[in-house]
């Protein structure tokens, strides 16, 4: 089995450079690349239990997200193991369920468990439970302004789904959600506003209730603005890809085509696997850079110690528009 002077001797560079890298402190560029070289030739796996020992932390990372099984949360997930692990980092992945207690219990496992850092969507608060010296990244949500916060351009995303509907042909505009309508939803629907309201498109809201029979409220939101087998709305938005999937299905059980009746832009545009063909119109989150920044706002706070005297901006990442089968094609 491969050890520490293995890798030292491949790679070409002192022992002491190897145990620095795999401590996670800083080294050259250069060494980092020959290191990581002779690791994978030599199938080398530190010892973990050294590695917490020396450095008062282990390897593992958690990651906190509100639910696993939609296809953005599990994309997430799938892309932040990935980039982990190209720095030497596990991953422990926590489901919250949207809850905030037990988004603070996991918190507090995380400080027992030493853990390296965290990477979180949080609605809870939590800033009071977050040690000095231990690093964190806040997605979506900031937690303070002590922590790096990562999030999509959600205003913007809304601003494009309405601008691409009208440029598609459609001018009577609906929003529709499930109560109840706040933080990143919210402001994907103001952004959805503001630019109906800059453009003067007409545009209305409806907002399904808060329980698990939500999708009977757009059901019968449909029948009530049927005429005949003529819908009044043209263009409808989601905060969410899963409600744009329900209301493009319900459309279709009465008989609407869409797109050409009615066309659906909704909002993540996330893959099961990734040869997955896009079929629901929609605004789409980077989140390949998504991981790539949290792990790198994790990576500096550990070079750095996770001191928190430093005031941090947000990160807006770019949306992007992915057609589907959900809204017209633009006319060359």
């Amino acid at each position: 089995m491969a050890n520490m002077n293995d890798v030292s001797r491949l790679a070409g560079v002192s022992r002491g450079t190897v145990s620095n890298y795999i401590n996670g402190a800083r080294v050259r560029p250069a060494a980092q690349v020959k290191i990581e070289k002779a690791i994978k030739e030599l199938h080398y796996v530190p010892n973990a239990a050294a590695r917490t020992l020396k450095t008062n932390r282990s390897n593992y990372v958690v990651l906190i997200i509100p639910m696993v099984n939609t296809p953005f949360f599990a994309e997430l997930s799938y892309r932040v193991q990935r980039t982990l692990k190209k720095y030497g980092y596990k991953m422990i992945l926590c489901n919250s369920n949207s809850h905030p207690q037990e988004e603070i219990e996991y918190i507090q496992m995380a400080k027992m468990q030493k853990v390296a850092g965290i990477i979180t969507m949080s609605y809870a608060d939590i800033k009071e439970l977050v040690p000095p010296g231990l690093p964190l990244v806040a997605l979506e949500k900031k937690v303070t302004d002590a922590f790096p916060l990562i999030i999509s351009d959600n205003y913007q995303g809304g601003c494009l789904a309405a601008a691409k509907l009208h440029e598609l042909g459609a001018n009577k505009l609906l929003f529709i959600s499930k109560a109840p309508v706040k933080d990143v939803s919210l402001i994907r629907e103001q952004g959805f506003n503001d630019y109906c309201e800059k453009k003067e498109i007409q545009h209305e809201r409806f907002i399904a209730g808060d329980n698990d029979h939500f999708v009977d409220d757009f059901h019968k939101f449909i029948t009530e603005n049927l005429r005949e087998k003529d819908f009044k709305y043209d263009g409808v938005f989601s905060d969410s890809d899963e409600y744009a999937s329900d209301f493009w299905y319900l459309l279709l059980e009465r008989g609407i085509a869409v797109p050409e009746e009615v066309q659906i832009i909704g909002f993540d545009a996330a893959r099961v696997y990734p040869r997955q063909q896009i079929a629901l119109s929609s605004i789409r989150q980077p989140v390949i850079e998504i991981a790539e920044q949290a792990v790198k706002g994790l990576r500096e706070q550990l070079e750095n110690d996770a001191v928190h005297d430093k005031s941090y901006q947000p990160l807006i990442l770019p949306v992007t528009f992915v057609q589907g089968r959900t809204t017209k094609k633009a006319e060359k």
